[in-house]
């Protein structure tokens, strides 16, 4: 992946992201979407970024045999994992992201010892949409938590407070859209404090 295709994927990176997040923000605060279909959507759309993946590997001519299997049977064993059914619970769901985040680190540990300078870029991808993912199921069980709640105005009320700060999040990833790309590592280090910012909300609320 050159420069100029890497600053392209980030731009629908960022796009697609503020996009569900918007989304996301919606069904949160209106209840329109149970928990377990939110889940399925996040893994559609880790799915979908990871097919593209695995064709960039297919692709690839540069990797040695070896390294390349390697890391297709990292990226298979993460796609098995993404496609388990429908969590029916927060069990359920928490058993499959326990697997789903194993599976992760173990593609991104993999892709660091392997990858050489022409794939760092996927790897960075990769590691950005796995940052997304791990933010959606951080909301995917504030779902599940609120669903579980017995007094519905306080549920409500947690709602729209959960759905102010994600609002307050995509208004800063729209900020990102609307300035200048060109300088990516800067872009890299701002998405990064936005994630680490969301799981900071989503942390804070699960402890009270």
């Amino acid at each position: 992946m050159n420069t100029e295709q890497f600053s392209e994927q980030m731009k629908q990176f960022v796009a697609d992201w503020q996009k569900r997040l918007e989304e996301m923000q919606l069904q949160f605060t209106l209840g329109k979407m149970d928990a377990g279909d939110a889940f399925e959507g996040q893994k559609t759309h880790f799915r979908n970024m990871l097919e593209t993946m695995k064709q960039n590997l297919d692709k690839g001519t540069d990797l040695a045999e070896e390294k390349a299997q390697e890391l297709k049977t990292k990226l298979e064993e993460l796609r098995v994992q993404l496609a388990l059914g429908k969590a029916d619970g927060m069990d359920a769901f928490e058993a499959q992201r326990l697997k789903i985040d194993h599976a992760m680190n173990e593609f991104y540990q993999t892709g660091r010892k392997n990858f050489d300078e022409t794939y760092k870029r996927s790897l960075t991808m990769f590691d950005h949409n796995a940052e997304a993912f791990k933010t959606g199921m951080d909301i995917v069980k504030l779902q599940f938590t609120l669903a579980k709640m017995e007094a519905k105005e306080e549920m409500h009320e947690k709602q729209k407070e959960i759905g102010d700060k994600m609002l307050e999040l995509n208004q800063q990833f729209k900020t990102i859209q609307q300035t200048a790309m060109e300088n990516i590592d800067e872009v890299n280090k701002t998405l990064r404090e936005n994630f680490e910012r969301m799981k900071a909300v989503t942390e804070g609320w699960l402890k009270k």
